[in-house]
């Protein structure tokens, strides 16, 4: 058996920890650079809602700089940009505990899209154990598939053996499916808008259930 996991909203709470810190940072940045705000909390409370809404956080600011009437460049800039020190980011509910419980069973992994040096920082500042890990894969892009088709040999595994984790259906999970890979929707953050599909085995709101479903 061979567990991969995704991290932002599947490892770590990245909606309820870093996503709303960035987004106020990302409108410092466009008031800096001639956005006309009256009121700096409800403009932040109006680009969370968007943020809510759009599928990605630098669509969001993007779309919130075009309507403020500036350039976007230097606030998306800001959502890789390194945390202050001393940030802590919680993992989701249950998350430390279960992957105590199933790294002495089986390897497990991280498959997360992004730019690595902040992915590598995100894993850090939340506390995970690299060592309990049998690899971290960073990509910069959201194709999970080139790194999902490798497994099976890296691990001598075979795909009906492997589960991914993750909240995002589309990148996460749709490449495994397709691979013959077992699938569990985790509904956080950006997943719980995400409907389930009718191929996926199994959609979970805690990490705390894999230990019903994984055996």
């Amino acid at each position: 058996m061979l567990i991969i996991f995704d991290l932002d909203d599947t490892l770590l709470d990245t909606s309820g920890a870093i996503t709303p810190f960035k987004m106020r940072e990302c409108l410092k940045r466009l008031i800096e650079d001639g956005a006309s705000v009256k009121d700096f909390e409800q403009a932040y409370a109006d680009l969370m809602a968007l943020n809510n809404a759009s599928p990605r956080s630098k669509d969001a600011v993007s779309l919130f700089a075009r309507k403020l009437g500036c350039e976007p460049e230097r606030a998306l800039a800001e959502l890789t940009a390194p945390l202050p020190p001393g940030f802590a980011i919680p993992t989701t509910p249950g998350a430390k505990d279960i992957l105590g419980y199933f790294f002495p069973k089986y390897p497990l992994v991280i498959a997360t899209g992004g730019y690595p040096p902040f992915q590598r920082e995100k894993i850090e500042k939340a506390g995970l154990e690299r060592s309990i890990f049998s690899k971290i894969a960073i990509l910069e892009d959201s194709n999970k598939r080139p790194l999902y088709e490798g497994l099976p040999k890296e691990f001598s595994i075979k795909p009906e053996k492997i589960w991914v984790c993750g909240d995002r259906v589309e990148t996460d999970l749709a490449p495994a499916y397709r691979l013959g890979f077992k699938t569990i929707h985790m509904k956080w953050g950006r997943g719980k808008m995400e409907k389930s599909a009718d191929w996926i085995d199994h959609a979970i709101s805690t990490l705390s259930e894999l230990k019903g479903l994984i055996r």
